[in-house]
């Protein structure tokens, strides 16, 4: 049994908590169960008939990129019952699902305590049954259900790494890292999910973080730049310069109303549709009217080492497995918790990352808590003339934003990745070969309009984010099928 303590809000320091006074506790009950994960890379499986699993397609680009040809091979085989080695922690754990451990859970009506939990073994994070992971960034006190909530103090481990030591910071009075608990292990599964082998935390009201955990070092923790209030940033020098499409930039400016551009500052608060066939480059985190005067701040700072560097690296190789990938420079530009112009009340928190390192470069798009608008919106990439460009599904419809957190291109939920160094024709494709998986429940599926039109869309944004055109048509030829 695991005993989780709490106490009612009310005025609280560390100096009566390192002193013991625990008062008005009582113990949650919770009936943590054993879960086992069944990995296909790794796992065994035993085929029974009648069942339609997946859907392969395979797209042939030729080389100068004018003909798609699609092959869509449909594998009938059995349901799987598959077995792992219950001594990795990767299969064997707790699956923890406390709500109230997310760092969007401020000020809470009773705090909570993990000192007093009786930590055993290995457990998985969930939020309502969402896989999430501990943050390993700052998170802010007086979240995380407590008062001063813990945070993994350093980059998560890839795959590769195994079982690796963490240290664990104490976000109190200001300070990201006011204090260090007990360190913890942590590993990487097969599955694209983290376990953590929590133990007691040196005192209360102390309580492990879980949370998305998509969004990287933002805010005064990590010494960011802030823009003015309801103003962008000046020109900012690149300590490394950026290949977008083509263009070489050696500077950028963070404009308040949700997007970058290269050439020079914009003010322009409503938006164009995508493609624009304008005369300038621009990323669009969420462009829109915003006004960081009111709530909120935008911050922005660039990288060339340290863990920032290590995360974008795990993550581009993750997101783009056929590349051999190492950041050399990356660039963090954050909307965090900023207001509508003309509801201040309300709150957008989104992020947008550039990365580099060699002749590759990528931009990652993060989304937190986006409150829906009546006002013109638009997220993606336009170049100029619109010879590459990209609109994220849905961003263009102030009602439907709110989703952008659970959205992705990348299987990531809030998380859109693209490679935008160079066009198709500079060979961003260096391999011929694009696949993606998709699972259709019969044949007749596959046949229904409705489907062939949401695989070709599927196939679509798969190839835009290796970088084709956004105006590429895709169409789906049948072809007879000769016995051999």
């Amino acid at each position: 049994m695991k005993n989780v303590f709490f106490r009612p809000r009310g005025r609280s320091a560390l100096e009566r908590i390192r002193q013991g006074q625990i008062k008005n506790h009582s113990k949650l009950p919770a009936n943590p169960q054993q879960v086992q994960e069944h990995c296909r890379s790794s796992c065994l499986r035993r085929r029974t008939p009648g069942f339609i699993s997946d859907i392969s397609i395979i797209m042939r680009l030729s080389s100068v990129f004018k003909h798609l040809l699609v092959f869509i091979s449909v594998q009938s085989f059995k349901a799987g019952v598959q077995t792992t080695a219950t001594a990795d922690p990767c299969y064997n754990y707790t699956a923890l699902d406390d709500p109230w451990r997310s760092p969007d859970n401020r000020y809470p009506p009773q705090y909570m305590c993990d000192y007093y939990v009786s930590w055993n073994g290995w457990y998985r994070l969930f939020i309502h049954g969402q896989s999430v992971q501990m943050p390993d960034t700052c998170v802010d006190e007086n979240s995380c259900g407590t008062d001063a909530p813990l945070w993994l103090n350093g980059a998560h481990p890839a795959v590769e790494d195994g079982v690796v030591s963490r240290d664990v910071c104490i976000s109190w009075r200001n300070n990201c890292c006011h204090a260090h608990s007990n360190p913890i292990n942590v590993k990487a599964c097969p599955g694209g999910y983290y376990v953590y082998e929590f133990v007691m935390p040196i005192g209360c009201y102390f309580t492990y973080c879980a949370g998305r955990g998509i969004f990287y070092s933002f805010g005064w923790a990590v010494r960011d730049t802030n823009n003015p209030a309801d103003g962008n940033s000046s020109v900012i020098q690149l300590s490394s310069p950026f290949l977008f499409f083509g263009r070489t930039y050696q500077q950028i400016y963070v404009n308040n109303n949700g997007y970058l551009t290269f050439n020079q500052a914009s003010a322009e608060y409503v938006p164009y549709s995508f493609p624009g066939y304008e005369s300038q480059d621009i990323i669009a985190g969420l462009w829109t009217n915003l006004n960081n005067s009111v709530r909120g701040f935008v911050s922005y700072q660039q990288y060339t080492s340290g863990n920032i560097l290590t995360r974008a690296t795990q993550d581009i190789n993750t997101h783009f497995p056929n590349l051999t990938f190492n950041a050399s420079w990356v660039f963090v530009a954050t909307w965090n918790k900023v207001a509508y112009s003309n509801l201040t009340s309300t709150e957008a928190s989104f992020q947008v990352v550039l990365i580099s390192g060699s002749n590759f470069s990528f931009i990652l798009m993060n989304y937190g808590d986006i409150a829906v608008t009546e006002q013109p919106v638009q997220a993606g990439y336009d170049t100029i003339n619109s010879t590459h460009y990209f609109v994220i599904p849905g961003s263009n419809r102030g009602s439907f934003i709110s989703n952008l957190r659970n959205s992705s291109n990348v299987d990531v939920p809030g998380r859109w990745a693209f490679r935008v160094d160079s066009g198709p024709r500079n060979s961003i494709l260096k391999n011929n070969v694009v696949s993606f998986r998709v699972r259709l429940s019969s044949f007749s599926d596959l046949t229904q309009s409705g489907n062939i039109e949401m695989l070709l869309h599927q196939m679509k944004q798969e190839l835009v984010k290796y970088g084709l055109p956004n105006s590429m048509q895709l169409k789906l030829r049948k072809l007879q099928k000769i016995q051999p």
